[in-house]
């Protein structure tokens, strides 16, 4: 545990202290203890030296050397060792004093004596005196610099270690606060605990997700502080840390838990924990990190549920719906249960939503999804499949079960009225079953139901058909399907090819212009041509049209220079065909627009084609469509006229430049009056409106000639010519400008 920084500087001040008193006593201490021996060897030297001197002239003359006062003054102070100093006295063996030589020092003193020896006898002794005062004078200036020594160590002992240790302080400080303020900032909770995993440290978020403080967690086991269960089972379980203690590594959940609040409160938390070592690599404890993710959870459920769901209806949508009959088919398949799969389609649904509008509608659809989802059972799965289409799995259930409930739907649905803006409307549903069972698989369980929906809705509406198989008429439309396979490959691979049929001009007012009809053939995988009503119907009824008309305006429009070249330079006009699905697909105007402008289009160049019954059932749009590709410069003509005869009404508002007469009328026209009457008529009201006329199915020269007699414009059929490659190209060959057309 580390000092304070107060308590370091008291114990480095002690131990600066002691040293600096050591030093300041060691100097006078020792310079004194020195001094003094010294002087007491020199003291001793000198009186064993006289004493020497003295006993030769005791032994010269035994008798008289007491009374040889100048010769022992001259001993005492030359010889050997001159007096400096020193005090000396003599004495006899009686200790009486016999001579003295120097001046007597001041006091302290120190002496030394030595014995006289007569030979062997003791004849008295020699005292060498001298003062002390400047051995202390001495010590006394050896103490003051031990003095200053001292401070001067104490000082240095002092600062140095302090300035050192403050600058360690300081690092240790500085990477304390930045790795508590990193701890307080980040948002992430954090807990820290000892080796037995109790808690030692909380930073607030850690204290704001759990609902204690640090001063209350403290020293406390982890398990009490952190309550967490499974999300799913409810089930208590231990945090990641007592794992990571034990196994010495860190540690995530790999499952949702929930954090038990004391409030009672619970919160999704996902957390890792990882050991804490010391120096030597030793377990001491371990952090724990998790964060509140309640909200990213709901989000993640929010975004599987949307991603599953319909977001009006709140119903399972197109691709949960096709899981789940993936699921039933399994089970048919491995346990030999009986489900029933039923494809539900809205009558009368595109009244309420061109009158009343999108917002009406949707509220329609919800109250038909509510409605429905009375009339089945809890077991039972309703979806819904786009637009006005619904789904039902009906599981471990009989056909005649499921044909029961279809008939509760349909009463249901045929009673209901739905009030708008102070109208009631009614609507229907058509319903087609089928069997689901472990022969095939999900698409072909949607697609037979599918196919027995439409067949419903040709059969007169609101009403349910099974699906059985061995039925032709269904088992014809559900080939259609297996075409959308083939036509969505062929747009992807370029296996479209054009050809032209030319027209015969039969009035002397058309001699200067040239019209060629643009017809579709598809190339198949083995590189036959296959006509196109045998794969148009199925595009016309999964909505590829829009995809197929587009490339073929880009064809035709890219080509056309070509065309205008090999035809002599002179005025060409291309018919091309349009769908009713294709003229009121989403952007297919800007598509046209986009397309004339890049390839430089000229006036009258094109004709489109539409049939009077796409024109006659959105004819606003159809006008407004008309209107704005003829400021293009683009011509109209009406396909197909005549097969009803209400669309005469309708000329004065639609602005065709053509129409086509139906080939039903044109076949027998030389042997059936009434088809000549048909004809006529056709033609003269056309003339009286300004609308030139064409022929479809002229197939022989008696047939143009009545046509001429008759007065009509323009005759197509094999009797004028036979279709030919649009380019000059054969089937297997590329035309011009292959292009990626988007659906719209």
């Amino acid at each position: 545990m580390m000092f304070s920084d107060d308590r370091v500087a008291r114990v480095v001040s002690r131990v600066a202290f002691f040293v600096a008193v050591v030093a300041a006593a060691a100097l006078p201490l020792g310079y004194g203890v020195v001094a003094y021996v010294d002087l007491g060897e020199q003291l001793a030297f000198k009186a064993k030296v006289k004493a020497t001197a003295f006993s030769g002239l005791i032994m010269t003359s035994p008798d008289v050397w007491m009374f040889a006062e100048n010769r022992m003054q001259g001993l005492l102070t030359r010889e050997p060792v001159p007096l400096e100093t020193e005090f000396v006295k003599v004495h006899d063996d009686r200790s009486a004093l016999v001579t003295v030589a120097g001046r007597e020092p001041a006091p302290p003193v120190l002496r030394r004596v030595h014995t006289l020896y007569d030979a062997t006898r003791v004849a008295g002794s020699i005292e060498v005196t001298q003062s002390l005062r400047p051995l202390l004078w001495g010590t006394a200036m050896a103490a003051a610099l031990g003095l200053l020594l001292g401070a001067l160590v104490y000082m240095a002992l002092r600062t140095l270690p302090l300035r050192a240790l403050r600058r360690v302080t300081d690092a240790l400080f500085e990477q304390k606060q930045r790795a508590e303020v990193t701890l307080h900032s980040i948002a992430d909770a954090v807990i820290t605990t000892d080796a037995q995993a109790r808690v030692e440290f909380l930073n607030p978020v850690a204290e704001h997700l759990s609902g204690w403080t640090l001063d209350e967690a403290r020293h406390q086991p982890l398990a009490d502080v952190l309550r967490l269960v499974d999300t799913g089972t409810g089930h208590v379980v231990a945090s990641a840390i007592p794992l990571a203690l034990a196994e010495n590594r860190s540690v995530s959940f790999g499952r949702e838990i929930d954090l038990i609040r004391p409030d009672g409160s619970r919160i999704g938390i996902d957390d890792s924990a990882a050991p804490i070592h010391d120096a030597e690599g030793r377990v001491t404890g371990g952090v724990l990190i998790f964060r509140d993710v309640s909200t990213a959870r709901g989000v993640a459920r929010l975004r599987s549920w949307e991603a599953a769901h319909d977001s009006l209806t709140g119903l399972p949508n197109r691709r949960e719906f096709e899981r789940l009959v993936d699921g039933a088919v399994e089970s048919a398949r491995e346990a030999g249960k009986q489900h029933v799969v039923c494809y539900m389609d809205l009558d009368q649904f595109k009244v309420v939503n061109d009158t009343c509008g999108h917002a009406a509608g949707d509220e329609l659809l919800k109250h038909i999804a509510a409605l429905l989802s009375l009339q089945i059972r809890a077991s039972d799965t309703l979806a819904r499949l786009g637009g006005d289409e619904f789904g039902l799995l009906l599981e471990g259930c009989s056909l005649d079960r499921a044909e029961l409930i279809s008939a509760a739907v349909l009463a249901a649905v045929r009673d209901f009225r739905f009030a708008c803006e102070g109208q009631i409307f009614s609507v229907g549903i058509s319903i087609g079953m089928a069997v689901v069972d472990g022969d095939g698989s999900a698409a072909d369980a949607l697609g037979a139901a599918d196919t027995a929906c439409y067949w419903a809705k040709e059969q007169g509406r609101n009403r349910a058909c099974v699906y059985r198989r061995g039925d032709t008429d269904l088992d014809a439309r559900r080939r259609q399907v297996g075409w959308v396979v083939r036509i969505n490959s062929a747009l992807a691979d370029d296996r479209f090819v054009l050809y032209g049929q030319r027209y015969r001009t039969l009035s002397g007012a058309n001699s200067g212009a040239q019209h060629l009809e643009v017809l579709l053939r598809m190339v198949d995988d083995d590189g036959s041509l296959i006509p196109p009503g045998s794969f148009l119907p199925a595009a016309e009824r999964y909505n590829l049209m829009p995809a197929i008309d587009r490339w073929v305006v880009h064809k035709v429009f890219a080509g056309y220079g070509s065309l205008k070249a090999a035809q002599g330079g002179g005025l060409l006009t291309c018919a091309i065909n349009l769908s009713a699905t294709t003229i009121h697909s989403e952007g297919f105007l800007d598509f046209v627009r986009l397309q004339a402008r890049e390839w430089s289009m000229p006036a009258r160049s094109i004709c489109f084609e539409i049939t009077e019954s796409s024109a006659i059932n959105n004819l606003r749009h159809a006008i407004e469509f008309m209107r704005q590709c003829k400021e293009l410069g683009f011509l109209f003509a009406l396909d197909d006229f005549g097969t009803g005869m209400s669309s005469f009404g309708y000329l004065k508002d639609l602005p065709v430049d053509y129409l086509k007469i139906d080939g039903s009328f044109i076949r027998d026209l030389v042997h059936d009056p009434v088809d000549r009457a048909m004809t006529e008529a056709i033609n003269r009201i056309g003339h009286i409106m300004g609308i030139q006329t064409v022929a479809e199915y002229a197939e022989s020269d008696a047939i143009i000639d009545e046509l001429r007699l008759i007065g009509v414009d323009f005759a197509q059929g094999y009797g004028v010519c036979r279709p030919s490659p649009l380019f000059g190209l054969g089937p297997q060959q590329t035309q011009p400008g292959p292009v990626t057309v988007p659906l719209g």
